[in-house]
């Protein structure tokens, strides 16, 4: 039996799992990230683990078709390299699947975007069956997404499709500049990160806010978990942001389903965490500006939780 390792890292875990050739997870396992790592530290992080993970099952290198890494990163896919990782600032310009092929030389090793592989496995066992075309978008702490087409994911020219929460809606107005550098992109709208920021600058302006007292007047405190809590207590700055958030998504959407003609599109991420309310504002908003009502769109909910990512990985090495 030829087994399959994926391995999904994110900006504070690294989640590993082993697929027998029926696809089923046999072993998983999860380490913290240090994301202060650099490539050298980073790929003595992977070999460790994955030493560990051969011992734990009392397999060998011999025993695995190969392993997948999908990064939260701008990923070159062809050359198998981490061109840079916004939340591990020094994990740039890293030759990972060289790297790793001096230590895993018998194993086929595949590199990616985080936000790729979700879509792979959403696509093929997820919220995204049957569908030719679909985006999954993940939002969190950040705006990524993986495009499908034609029953295929889509990396682009360099590697890199799919940052679309760096798109530009309102250029330079956005009140927020997001890490890109710009300000005005959907990212300084609907991010996790960005709606804090969001509510720290309108209570720092004078507005009253329940807010302000969950993080005990430390502003800088505040997370979209807060402001998803103080929604449920009708804090008005809460909903406002929440609302926020469905309008520019659903903005998002429009744009994609109206430039590339997609008709699915799957959301994950912490911020669904906002429930149907920013969903029921997302629809609101599409059927606001969409005039093909003759053309079904479908906003769906990701399925796979946090198996997503070492699924996708998986799904490259068949």
């Amino acid at each position: 039996m030829k087994y399959r390792l994926g391995v999904d890292i994110g900006g504070t875990k690294i989640a590993y799992g082993v697929f027998d050739e029926a696809g089923v997870i046999v072993y998983k396992h999860q380490v913290a990230t240090d994301a202060k790592s650099d490539p050298g530290q980073f790929t003595r992080t992977i070999v460790r683990d994955v030493n560990g993970i051969f011992e734990a099952l009392n397999l060998k290198q011999d025993d695995f078709k190969g392993m997948a890494l999908g990064f939260p990163s701008y990923v070159d896919f062809e050359r198998g390299k981490v061109v840079f990782t916004s939340n591990m600032p020094n994990l740039r310009q890293y030759d990972a699947r060289d790297a790793l092929k001096e230590h895993f030389g018998g194993m086929d090793i595949i590199i990616d975007n985080d936000t790729n592989i979700a879509a792979i496995a959403e696509h093929a066992h997820g919220a995204g069956r049957g569908f030719s075309h679909m985006l999954y978008t993940a939002v969190s702490t950040g705006i990524g997404s993986g495009f499908i087409i034609n029953g295929q994911i889509y990396r682009g020219a360099y590697g890199g499709a799919g940052e679309s929460g760096h798109m530009i809606v309102t250029p330079e107005t956005g009140g927020v500049v997001c890490g890109c550098g710009n300000e005005g992109c959907f990212m300084s709208y609907a991010a996790g990160s960005m709606i804090a920021r969001h509510a720290k600058n309108v209570i720092l302006k004078g507005e009253e806010s329940v807010l302000s007292e969950m993080v005990g007047g430390d502003l800088d405190n505040i997370t979209a978990e807060h402001i998803n809590t103080a929604c449920g207590m009708d804090d008005a700055l809460a909903l406002r942001l929440r609302d926020q958030i469905g309008y520019y998504l659903g903005i998002y959407i429009y744009n994609f389903f109206i430039g590339v003609n997609l008709n699915c599109y799957v959301l994950g991420g912490g911020m669904l965490n906002f429930g149907q309310p920013l969903l029921d504002k997302i629809e609101e908003t599409l059927d606001r500006f969409n005039h093909q009502k003759d053309q079904a769109i479908y906003i769906k909910q990701a399925e796979l939780g946090r198996d997503a990512g070492i699924i996708g990985a998986a799904e490259l090495l068949k």
